[in-house]
This record gives structure tokens, sequence and C-alpha cells, in this order.
């Protein structure tokens, strides 16, 4: 990672998140990257007590900023953490962070945690704290995803909040990625809890029949942000968006398959495998359309 001022993240590729220089915004303050660390009994480490976002920028823009903001607070809510930050805040944080650390194109991670004053799980002592750091953007992986079925399934929404974006759901997530790429798969599909498909480990998905686009109900997971941006472009090219119950049964009716998530924006996706069959999505018409609305309105 070659750094160009010591106050300026670059876009270039690097190796490790810690060998970034610039600086991440905490609790109100600028730290500098290689100083900002946290106790090893923080509350949040050992018990995914946190609440997070993912964010993009574009050329020095955050996407959809206020509706990211909005949810963190929401998502905070749901676990009774009590933010130390307005709404208002929140955003002027983020506006500060990407002119001081003069990036464009960035991915965006504010994070909320407990601090490291007790390991007992309801201390009323425990700090809330609030990070927002700012990631220079890298090359994102190709479409054709080839995907397989996850053996763990997503849980009860009276289990943990389906809408809340907490550490602890990602837990499950990893290790579905870990096990669909030790197979040689891109990612994984999970299922709900009913046996319907739900989403893949850090993204929401779509099939396409024809001009119609098929999504899951997101009674289960996450609604994310780009799932709704790309409804609503669809919708705007006069394509019909049905939101149902899908079973796996009926992937073989759908000639396209893709993914969406602020990371992922828009990927296609080449295969979806059964076990007993390999299910392959031929087309990517629509796909392409929508990657490119989809991209001419962040930069817009």
């Amino acid at each position: 990672m070659t750094i160009i001022q010591e106050n300026t993240l670059t876009e270039k590729p690097f190796k490790n998140l810690n060998q970034l220089s610039g600086y991440i915004w905490i609790n109100g303050r600028f730290i500098g990257w290689q100083e900002a660390k946290i106790h090893a009994l923080t509350h949040s480490l050992h018990y995914s007590g946190g609440v997070f976002e993912g964010e993009k920028a574009y050329n020095g823009k955050i996407f959809k900023l206020e509706e990211h903001t909005q949810r963190l607070i929401e998502s905070a809510k749901s676990l009774s953490i009590e933010i130390p930050y307005s709404f208002e805040d929140i955003i002027k944080a983020h506006h500060l962070l990407i002119e001081k650390n003069n990036i464009k194109d960035a991915y965006v991670r504010p994070l909320i945690w407990y601090g490291s004053e007790s390991l007992n799980l309801t201390n009323v002592n425990l700090s809330i704290n609030l990070l927002i750091a700012a990631i220079p953007s890298t090359p994102r992986p190709s479409d054709d995803l080839s995907l397989h079925i996850a053996r763990w399934r997503k849980c009860h929404p009276n289990s943990l909040p389906p809408q809340c974006k907490s550490s602890g759901h990602y837990n499950m997530m990893i290790v579905c990625q870990k096990e669909a790429k030790s197979l040689g798969y891109s990612d994984a599909v999970l299922l709900d809890w009913r046996g319907f498909i739900a989403e893949c480990t850090t993204t929401n998905i779509f099939f396409v029949k024809g001009e119609q686009l098929f999504t899951p109900i997101a009674d289960s997971f996450l609604n994310g942000i780009t799932r709704q941006t790309v409804i609503k472009l669809a919708k705007e090219l006069n394509l019909e968006v049905k939101e149902e119950y899908i079973t796996l049964d009926r992937l073989g009716e759908f000639n396209e398959c893709f993914m969406t998530g602020t990371a992922a924006e828009v990927k296609g996706i080449k295969s979806i495998n059964l076990g007993d069959q390999n299910i392959i999505f031929e087309d990517n018409k629509i796909t392409n359309l929508l990657k490119k609305e989809y991209k001419d309105l962040v930069y817009k």
C-alpha cells in the first residue's frame, strides 16, 4: 500500500487493513489508523454485542448515507443500545471523515460497540462507542458466481430481529461462507427455518424469468438498501417485481440470477448447486441492465 500523503488513504490494492494509513473517527476524534485499537477485554469482542453498517462512497459521496444511518440507529435501538450521538452527528462525522482522508471511492464501516469496563452481560457502566472507518475500494469478484445451499438455516425472526444489522448475526454467515469456499463455491444460499430461499451470506438474491424479477420476502433476513434500490430501478424500467416465498424446486424456472449488496452492488450468479443437480443460469440481459442502471445512479 502506497501512501500519497500523511492524511490520505490511497485507493490502490493493499494486503491487510492494518497496513493502511490515514484516520478513523472514534467517539468524536480522529485517531491515526495505526493507533485505532481496543482493549482485549472489550465486551462486544467477547459477546458480539454490536451493530454496524456497510456503506459505499463514490467520488467522495456516500450513497444512501441517510438510509444507512437511520438503519444503524434502529439496529442499536432493537438491541437496547443507547447511542450517545444524534442522527445529525453521525452524518456530519461521515462527511468529515471522507474529507479528512481525502478519499473518493471507499467502503465505509460505522460500528457501535460496548467498551471494556466489565464482562458482565448487562453492566450499566458499560460505555457505548462509535467508530467510522473508510477503506479504499478494491476490485470486487467478477460475475459468473457459483453457489451452493448452506446446511445451516436462518433462525425464526422471534429469535433475532432480522432487520437489525448486528455483529452476532454474522457468525453463521462466516461459517456458511467458509464452508462454501472450502467446497469450491463462491458463496452460499441460506434457507430460512421453513425451507424457503432467504439470502446469500452478505447479499440479497434475485431471480429473473423473462422480464419478471422474483426475490424472497424479507421476513427472515435484512431488507438490504441495495435490494430496495434495485427493486425501485426495476419498476422504473417497467419490469415486474414479485416478492414471494421461493422454494428450491422452482430454480429451474429462472433464466437469470443475481445478488445485490452495498459491497457487491449487482453481481451475476452463474449456478446454484443443489447436491443432486446443478442449476445453470444461461442469461444475463436483465442483470446487466440493472447493473448499469445502478452504477449510473451511484455516480450521479
